[in-house]
């Protein structure tokens, strides 16, 4: 009979190693590659055993449970101290963020000032076919719906975008209402299609800035619920990166339309 320890299984491997990642963010650049590397064995494994539906990974059973973002810059506009006034000044982004809702959700808001006026950025996010391989982490991009609200001066656009993850892609199905009198552009799954990721609620909020003619400030707002098993903190750390990363694609741009 052998004294060696039993061998681990991929849960307590995957778990051991979220242990390590999480103890070291944001330090590492490959950290959230490797943290889905390792969610995607501790999820596979609970499929495995029955401890999670595998349909239950999709947007159907349980979108909704996130409020939509509603007022401009999710609540923040008005709200900036004067180190983060100086901070947009200095042409740097403001990361903002809100508290955690429940251990799937996390809500995040970031800022940038951008030269070039508000309806040049808005047609900057507005144009879908170019994300895919300018944006950060997006393979694919490609509008499969578009319609018009004359009544209330509304676009509709539906969006399939493939978003790189390390080892996953995932496949996300969004609906946008762009609202151009507001300077806003939001987001939500489209109910009618299956996405990888169980809720989502995003905002783009583009303002006339208050000193710099011909100048935008540009906020990003997004929350984002993913399956029980992915830990509140890390999705806190994904909504940071996708709003810098959004944030950099639209202002590069924005800006090469102006010049």
């Amino acid at each position: 009979m052998s004294d060696a320890p039993p061998s681990e299984g991929p849960v307590e491997r995957a778990r051991k190693t979220l242990s390590n990642i999480l103890s070291n963010i944001p330090s590492s650049p490959n950290v959230i590659k490797a943290l889905i590397a390792a969610l995607v064995v501790l999820a596979s494994a609970k499929i495995g055993n029955g401890l999670i539906k595998a349909n239950s990974i999709g947007n159907q059973p349980l979108q909704g449970k996130i409020k939509p973002i509603t007022l401009n810059g999710d609540g923040w506009e008005n709200n900036l101290s004067k180190d983060q006034l100086q901070q947009l000044d200095n042409g740097k982004r403001v990361l903002l963020q809100k508290r955690l809702r429940g251990d799937s959700g996390g809500r995040g808001t970031a800022v940038q000032d951008m030269n070039a006026p508000p309806a040049t950025v808005l047609k900057a996010v507005t144009t879908f076919d170019r994300y895919a391989g300018r944006l950060a982490q997006c393979s694919y991009s490609t509008v499969y719906g578009r319609s018009q609200n004359r009544m209330k001066g509304t676009e509709n656009i539906k969006v399939h975008m493939k978003l790189a993850g390390g080892v996953k892609t995932f496949n996300c199905y969004y609906d946008h209402t762009v609202t151009p009198k507001k300077g806003t552009v939001t987001w939500q799954l489209d109910p009618e299609k299956t996405s990888d990721f169980v809720d989502v609620q995003g905002q783009w909020y583009v303002a006339k800035h208050p000193t710099k003619q011909g100048w935008s400030r540009v906020w990003y707002s997004a929350e984002v619920a993913l399956p029980p098993w992915l830990p509140g903190p890390i999705v806190v750390q994904l909504c940071k990166t996708s709003g810098t990363k959004a944030l950099s694609f639209v202002k590069k741009e924005a800006e090469a339309l102006m010049s």
